[in-house]
């Protein structure tokens, strides 16, 4: 069993942690995922907070806690027992092939050569993306002592996910094969919360730009016994995050558009059966704090209801439970849901298109009952971030008498995209979950439809059916009165 022990200091006993704890570690991480997922946000705070609390112990232990479940070849240089017992190949080589290895040590190695060697930043940086998510709905969760600020825990989270791209096993090609690692894929769990950690922080730019940016441009003064100063000391010297203080919420955007495609790329392609529920599975949850841009839509709504583990026990594994449909949904959900509130239309329309060539994707998974409703809605968002792009400059064309404008290609363009906005929020509206939602995203579409169209007979259909799915409180603030107004002049 390998055991790492950091140095003892003076008076003090010293840290250790050995492979059962990593399992522990494991354990716990599953049971917060759970509760997480149940929306037990009572239960899930004090979850996280061990895991990170445990986390925060095993760096004390070691600066690189994949030494822990990696086996004994990366302590090489130690003077333990396992560091200096033969290598299978040595063993050969002195006693003759027909010796057997002791069978326990076999065992331990198979044991941990599935572990990837960044399992243990992919669970630090994923607790404290979610610990992130839970400050960022309300800051008053956190206790005395811890940040009350989202972007504190994001920031962390990236700390963590590159030093753990950072590690001797991932950049040592040899050190790594001789470690058990035949093969060094992609951690696509730690690259999709990863690029999730940054949406979340463009979001924060978004929603502080008329201010300031959200996060400071020096490093807090962590407190030494903080795992926030462990995680600062580990990081790289030169570490990505530096450049994210000045960068704009669509350049933070494009580097997260780099980890979900290193993500998405290595994610598994299970086959599901036939019977097979996939909303059924448990997943990296999204992230409730990302809103769209419609006030009468939240990112729930538009996605099945999350299903934990009833009886509150998790699997073994943190991510044996594994939904491929549920990850991308997440995925271009929260992308769509920072596209919407970007403040230039050519970008609205870029990662609004980026999140449907995501939504796209699930349509050649297996099983796509349970999502047919909450798809077709979000991609009806999608189509609408795309066809209202161009919209305010035609409209300010419009007002300055330039009628012509409704001829070109941009209004052509624009007309398009709203009228697939339009059909799939009328497709949604019949399937069975999700449709009482997109009532209103239907009608805005159809009301900014009907401003681009030349024909007055069409116009006024469109205006009628807006007004239809608005209901009146809703028509008031869309400006449908004002419409109805100017059809009655004309």
């Amino acid at each position: 069993m390998a055991k790492s022990t950091s140095a003892p200091y003076k008076g003090k006993q010293a840290v250790t942690a050995d492979y059962e704890d990593w399992e522990n570690l494991k354990e716990l991480f599953s049971r917060a995922m759970d509760r997480y997922d149940a929306d037990d946000i009572t239960e899930t705070l004090p979850l996280l907070r061990a895991v990170i609390r445990e986390c925060h112990r095993f760096l004390k232990a070691h600066p690189d806690p994949s030494v822990i479940y990696t086996g004994s070849q990366h302590l090489r240089d130690s003077r333990s027992p396992e560091a200096m017992t033969p290598t299978d190949e040595r063993l050969s080589r002195d006693w003759g092939h027909d010796f057997e290895f002791p069978s326990h040590v076999h065992e331990q190695r198979r044991r941990t050569h599935h572990e990837q060697p960044t399992a243990f930043h992919a669970i630090f940086g994923i607790a404290l993306f979610l610990m992130g998510t839970i400050i960022a709905q309300d800051s008053t969760a956190a206790l005395p002592g811890e940040p009350d600020t989202p972007s504190a825990y994001w920031l962390a989270a990236l700390d963590v996910f590159e030093t753990g791209e950072n590690l001797p096993s991932r950049t040592c090609g040899n050190d790594a094969r001789g470690a058990g690692f035949s093969d060094l894929a992609e951690d696509w769990r730690m690259a999709i919360v990863w690029g999730r950690t940054l949406v979340c922080l463009a979001d924060e730019k978004v929603a502080y730009s008329i201010h300031a940016s959200p996060f400071p441009m020096t490093e807090p003064a962590w407190p030494a016994d903080s795992p926030f100063a462990a995680i600062a000391a580990a990081r790289p010297p030169v570490s990505r995050r530096m450049g994210l203080y000045s960068a704009t919420a669509h350049d933070v955007m494009v580097l997260a558009m780099d980890q979900f495609s290193r993500g998405i790329f290595h994610m598994p392609h299970p086959h599901y059966p036939q019977s097979h529920n996939p909303a059924s599975y448990a997943h990296i949850p999204a992230s409730p704090h990302l809103r769209p841009r419609s006030r009468q839509t939240s990112m729930h709504s538009m996605s099945p209801p999350s299903q934990g583990h009833g009886d509150g026990q998790a699997p073994s594994d943190p991510f044996a439970s594994f939904s491929r449909p549920r990850e991308l949904f997440t995925i271009a959900s929260e992308v769509l849901g920072v596209a919407e509130r970007l403040p230039d239309g050519t970008q609205r329309a870029y990662w609004a298109n980026w999140a449907e060539s995501v939504f796209k994707q699930m349509k050649m998974e297996a099983d796509m009952d349970a999502w047919r409703g909450p798809l077709t809605a979000a991609r009806g968002r999608s189509w609408l971030v795309m066809g209202s792009a161009p919209v305010e400059e035609l409209e300010l064309a419009l007002e300055r008498g330039d009628a012509g404008v409704l001829g070109s290609a941009e209004a052509e363009e624009a007309r398009e995209g709203l009228t697939m906005a339009v059909s799939f929020f009328e497709r949604a509206k019949g399937a069975q979950d999700g449709g009482e939602d997109v009532g209103p995203l239907l009608a805005e579409a159809l009301f900014t439809l009907a401003n681009l169209t030349e024909d007055d007979n069409k116009r006024e259909e469109l205006y009628s059916r807006a007004r239809r799915e608005a209901g009146e409180r809703l028509a008031q603030e869309l400006g449908l009165d004002h419409a109805d107004d100017a059809m009655d002049e004309s």
